[in-house]
């Protein structure tokens, strides 16, 4: 049986273009929620939970279509914090058999419930990005920039931001759309970065003001991209690669990164405990974290993520200055500043 993409939690206002291929996979997964519980009871059955969204997903699975024509692979799709907090709550009872594209952060709150990767090769990706005790492997490095519609501002007389400090401006009232750090992994590296770059009190003023002029926090790192090509907004903190997948495709979007620099993490991917026994467990994500990783990393999210490997992409930044992200696999840290942002 050919696998699917089963969208769970993914945030409103989906973009026509790149991001279209989700919907079509969860409408071919009506019902997935009860087969997908048996994930694990079937030999060649494999269930991922994934918080890679949209194309990225339907061409991870269009792939896994091709390389193992004879297994039962799904997918759900869910956002970062809301598969964390599932993860947690299930644990090695969980329906998935393998999470995918986990932001680094949250993945370290799950470690316990996930198998220990020695019987795979984790020399291939960058030293940087690699989990020191062993329990997943980086999927994508991926950053984040301040994108605009440039004809959205243009429209509306609005000069294009050069700082986080222009943001504050009355005039982009109602123009700015952000993740919400609670939800999306993008969002809290927004977060933190301004929380190294500043300091913690200076970034949660500055969050608080900024608030003002924020027309929606979306529940995913993709949502303020797609308000910006939908028109909804004319600013927004949003991922890297999907900017510039929507400018490849024609959209009148700009991408830039501030004095503090781009923020960024490691995503990614491990095997839920008790798991990897199984042969079609094994076998998908022996492939998922090579070539799953290759053909990601050179189609979508070039930031380098394996040694020796730095594809490049059309209009896709090469000299990023990425901003100073120390702690941001810092599970008790993020709770911390999560619990702050909450009040």
């Amino acid at each position: 049986m050919t696998g699917c993409v089963h969208n769970d939690g993914a945030s409103p206002g989906v973009s026509r273009r790149g991001f279209l291929g989700l919907a079509a996979g969860a409408a071919a997964c009506l019902g997935l929620g009860g087969l997908a519980g048996a994930g694990g009871t079937s030999g060649g059955s494999v269930v991922i939970y994934s918080c890679g969204e949209g194309i990225r997903n339907e061409t991870q699975m269009a792939a896994m279509r091709r390389a193992f024509p004879d297994y039962d692979i799904r997918m759900h799709y869910i956002t970062t914090g809301n598969c964390a907090a599932r993860l947690r709550m299930e644990g090695a009872s969980s329906e998935a058999d393998i999470v995918m594209d986990l932001e680094g952060g949250y993945i370290n709150q799950v470690s316990d419930n996930l198998e220990d990767l020695s019987d795979f090769d984790g020399s291939i990706y960058c030293e940087d990005l690699r989990d020191p005790d062993g329990r997943y492997f980086p999927f994508s490095r991926e950053s984040a920039c301040v994108a605009t519609n440039d004809d959205v501002l243009a429209g509306r007389g609005i000069p294009t931001p050069v700082s986080y400090q222009d943001l504050l401006d009355p005039v982009y009232a109602g123009v700015v759309s952000m993740p919400n750090p609670k939800t999306s992994g993008t969002g809290y590296n927004f977060l933190k970065s301004l929380v190294n770059a500043w300091g913690e009190d200076a970034a949660f003023d500055y969050f608080d003001a900024l608030a003002e002029n924020v027309y929606q926090f979306t529940s995913s790192g993709s949502g303020p991209v797609n308000a910006l090509v939908q028109g909804e907004a004319g600013i927004g903190l949003g991922m890297t690669y999907h900017a510039v997948s929507e400018i490849n495709a024609g959209a009148p979007l700009s991408v830039h990164v501030f004095e503090e620099g781009a923020p960024w993490d490691v995503y990614g991917s491990g095997i839920i405990r008790g798991r990897a026994s199984r042969q079609a467990v094994h076998d998908v994500f022996g492939w998922l974290c090579t070539e799953g990783v290759r053909i990601d990393n050179a189609t979508y999210v070039p930031d380098q993520v394996l040694v020796g490997v730095t594809p490049e992409i059309p209009n896709y930044p090469t000299d990023i200055a990425y901003a100073d992200m120390t702690g941001i696999t810092d599970v008790d840290e993020k709770m911390r500043l999560l619990e702050r942002w909450s009040h």
